[in-house]
């Protein structure tokens, strides 16, 4: 309308005619380009939320809450405490009623082909930028060769509204990238490392050739890409470091931007364990999204920020809310997708198995567990490459078995889930570590302890050395290695290989990070039970007498410190440990008659003030069962 508007000087009117139509008909050609670009740039770019995500601290029991993307599940939110059985405030599963799922029929009919998730199908859609690119390049040349036919005032705007359309284009793709967060990272921890670091030097040396910095719009883009492929790896310090720069940024660009940063940030919030701000952050997603269902793009942008906000939901133990975003998942998704892929019937199950679990409602259990079983079917047919995405839903499926206590059923799906993780991110990844944590229990439920505790060292070895020290999780873990020490040598059992609990001990005490933490009563007593183990386990090793007598001086000092009332039963313990830790070998041990000896404090009655567990309660504390 511009065009035909302005005023034709030319002295040939039907020349100029012809160009300003013909102008007009390219930029209408155009415009249904940009309408499609407009509708992806309505898709906020979903990492490893993952969202499912489990997901800083873990319960490995818990499910690994669901991400909108394959990328963003990969890296997903942290804990399972949205898994089944897992525990929480809010809602939980005795008002279910209210709630009615989708019906699921195997395949959901003979005849029709399994859909891949609309996450994978959102990536293949993403190459329709670079065919957008090459359409301007078109019009570009087809502009060009208007030069010295069309008037020179009709020209010059044309080429100055090429130049527009081609910094539009620009700063759209950078709003859409997402190739970083998108990658796999299932090759292994080195190869992981790898390829992180070739995305650090790609985003410097744009750096080093920019002015602007991060207001430069591709710079901007690829930054917040970083942030999501450090998230997908559980470089959480990284990914908020990189994102809080972008913040004033995303501000001033508002808008899709906005959604975007949020979308990494409160995924990151999730992996924190800081619910209740990364649901903030999503209702403002919310808020902020104020275009039609039936707009381009605009129902896989809901159904991602749906699917995502019933994954946190479920992870704060508010389920009937889960189950109503979940509903509005389903409406969204009937806009582009003809029935249910695989990825809406992994988070259908989770929903309906943990409302099931709670409320004891056995028939509708088995029925989730048999939704499960069908959405690892369907992936391994349309996305036999997503193997983190497997080795989630595997451990999903074998957590549901440990649920009913059919533990060979629960460890042939946890023992594939594990190799899977191992091979896919190695041993120091909060993912493998909540998977070893999750095979430790399932050791610890069926009396293997001298199995179990192996497994709890290497999910104590990821606590250990990855972002930020949990001083809950840690706790927990050590009361299931010292439940499965004590229950192993009542049993007379193996000789259990403790290397790994060794090894993540001495690590933690040599990590300034630990000497960092604030001194708290709960940071006592882990120090305490850290010392316990010791004793318990290895009186005559020598290296580790050192860590211990630290670990035990640690307790002391802040038990000393702290109200009587809290602080006495503990550390009445505390310097009995101590006696024993500096008498360094097994002879000057109390024997096992002796109630204030470090294998009486193992297996005897617990202070004043805690809670004596069971090797099962224990277990099905530290699970979220």
């Amino acid at each position: 309308r511009d065009c035909a508007a302005r005023p034709l000087a030319h002295p040939r009117p039907s020349r100029q005619l012809g160009v300003s139509l013909g102008f007009l008909l390219l930029m209408a050609w155009h415009g249904a380009s940009c309408r499609v670009a407009r509708g992806l740039a309505l898709r906020c770019p979903n990492h490893a939320f993952a969202a499912r995500a489990p997901t800083v601290t873990q319960r490995p029991l818990g499910a690994f809450p669901v991400a909108a993307t394959s990328s963003a599940s990969t890296g997903g939110g942290s804990g399972g405490g949205g898994g089944v059985g897992a525990s929480g405030s809010g809602g939980g599963g005795s008002s279910s009623s209210t709630f009615r799922p989708p019906v699921v029929h195997r395949s959901q009919s003979a005849d029709a082909p399994i859909l891949p998730s609309t996450a994978a199908a959102s990536v293949q859609q993403y190459a329709q930028h670079d065919q957008l690119s090459s359409q301007v390049g078109e019009l570009r040349s087809l502009v060009t060769k208007l030069k010295g036919e069309a008037p020179k005032e009709a020209y010059d705007w044309m080429m100055e509204t090429v130049d527009k359309l081609e910094h539009d284009q620009r700063d759209r793709a950078a709003l859409m990238k997402r190739s970083w967060s998108d990658t796999a990272f299932e090759e292994g921890e080195a190869g992981n490392e790898d390829t992180i670091e070739s995305f650090e030097m790609e985003l410097v040396s744009m750096l080093r050739n920019s002015r602007k910095g991060l207001s430069d719009g591709q710079i901007l883009g690829n930054a917040i890409d970083l942030a999501g492929a450090y998230k997908k790896n559980y470089k959480l310090e990284k990914s908020e470091a990189v994102l809080l720069r972008c913040t004033r940024h995303a501000e001033e660009r508002s808008g899709a931007w906005m959604v975007k940063y949020l979308n990494h940030i409160s995924q990151v919030r999730m992996k924190q364990s800081r619910d209740v701000e990364a649901m903030e952050m999503m209702y403002e997603i919310e808020a902020l999204a104020n275009f039609p269902l039936h707009e381009e793009g605009a129902s896989t942008f809901y159904e991602t920020l749906y699917r995502n906000m019933s994954s946190g939901l479920r992870r704060m133990g508010r389920e009937d809310e889960a189950a109503v975003y979940f509903m509005k998942m389903v409406e969204a998704s009937r806009y582009h997708k003809p029935r249910m892929d695989w990825m809406d019937l992994w988070d259908l199950g989770i929903l309906i198995a943990n409302r099931a679990f709670q409320s004891q409602r056995w028939p509708e259990f088995y029925k989730a567990r048999e939704v499960l079983a069908e959405a690892l079917h369907q992936q391994k047919i349309v996305e036999p490459h997503e193997l983190i995405l497997r080795a989630k839903v595997l451990s999903n499926l074998g957590q549901c078995f440990l649920a009913t206590g059919e533990h060979d059923e629960a460890d042939v799906h946890y023992s594939e889930a594990y190799e899977l993780f191992d091979s896919c991110v190695g041993k120091r990844s909060p993912l493998f570590g909540m998977q070893a944590w999750a095979c430790g229990n399932l050791r610890q439920a069926a009396g293997r302890h001298a199995e179990a505790l192996p497994l709890f060292g290497e999910a104590l070895y990821v606590e250990v050395v990855k972002d930020g020290l949990s001083v809950p999780e840690m706790t927990k873990l050590l009361d299931q290695i010292l439940v499965s020490l004590h229950e192993n040598g009542k049993r007379a059992g193996e000789a259990p290989h403790l290397e790994p609990i060794e090894r993540s001990l001495s690590t933690l005490v040599e990590d300034p990070r630990w000497h960092a933490l604030e001194e708290t009563i709960e940071l006592a007593v882990l120090s305490h039970k850290m010392a316990l183990f010791h004793v318990a386990a290895m009186p005559d090793n020598q290296r580790s007498q050192g860590w211990a007598a630290n670990y035990n001086e640690r307790s002391i000092q802040i038990l000393r410190y702290l109200p009587d009332h809290e602080a006495a039963p503990w550390l009445t313990q505390a310097e009995a440990i101590r006696s024993a830790v500096l008498a360094g070998s097994s002879s000057s041990s109390p024997g096992a008659g002796d109630r204030t000896g470090p294998h009486a404090m193992l297996g005897g009655a617990a202070p004043p003030g805690s809670r004596p567990r069971s090797s099962a309660a224990t277990a099905a504390a530290a699970g979220g069962w």
